[in-house]
């Protein structure tokens, strides 16, 4: 096994754990999970990242996993271990971020899960590859360029945000997705000239989202 393989295969280890110990110990799930009042108020930050590897049920787990499985490796197709940990991590504390920015007045705020950091190497995939053809697992015919999904992913995150009609943590997924693809900008600059028009696609609709976003808030 390769060492990308082997991180892939690290990451999801230790998020089926920490996921599988919660669900086996109730209080440890609730001191694991990101709850604002802890935070705000206990300041136990620990929280912004160990929610991260902390999930609601099994199909929670299985979805964001999935996602990070299918994606983890175009990304470490250009960058090394280290620094695909590095954007997975910050993408999951830029989520936690967010979540904070977004429901800094609701202290009984709390949310799990890998969004932040899944949604930081989906769109770090994306940048590096912006033309990269997905497929629905229902529609195994009908494929898409990476670059349509990002835009359905963002506008799906900002209704969700708006209308609050789940308990999906949309702005997690936001926050996550502002990490990805600043790290990557960040990392491989060149690919500002190289994929301008896409990144452009994808911050223009970022920036205008977080700005109504806050006002509302």
């Amino acid at each position: 096994m390769d060492s990308n393989n082997l991180i892939i295969f690290i990451v999801i280890g230790i998020t089926v754990l920490v996921s599988w110990q919660g669900w086996q110990n109730r209080e440890l799930f609730e001191r694991l999970k990101f709850q604002m009042s802890a935070i705000t108020q206990a300041k136990q930050y620990d929280r912004m990242l160990t929610s991260g590897f902390l999930h609601a049920d099994s199909m929670h787990l299985f979805f964001n996993m999935f996602a990070f499985w299918i994606f983890a490796p175009v990304v470490l197709l250009i960058f090394s271990s280290l620094q695909f940990v590095l954007i997975y991590l910050a993408s999951i504390l830029a989520g936690s971020l967010f979540s904070i920015l977004f429901h800094r007045k609701e202290g009984w705020y709390s949310a799990v899960g890998a969004s932040g950091g899944v949604s930081g190497i989906v769109f770090s995939a994306i940048m590096i590859k912006p033309d990269m053809p997905l497929t629905l697992i229902f529609l195994p015919f009908f494929s898409f360029p990476g670059w349509a999904f990002a835009l359905v992913y963002l506008a799906y995150s900002m209704f969700g945000m708006k209308s609050r009609h789940d308990n999906i943590g949309h702005a997690a997924h936001l926050g996550g997705s502002v990490a990805g693809i600043l790290l990557t900008i960040g990392l491989m600059p060149h690919l500002i000239e190289q994929n301008s028009i896409y990144i452009l696609g994808m911050l223009i609709p970022i920036a205008i989202m977080g700005i109504f976003a806050y006002r509302e808030k």
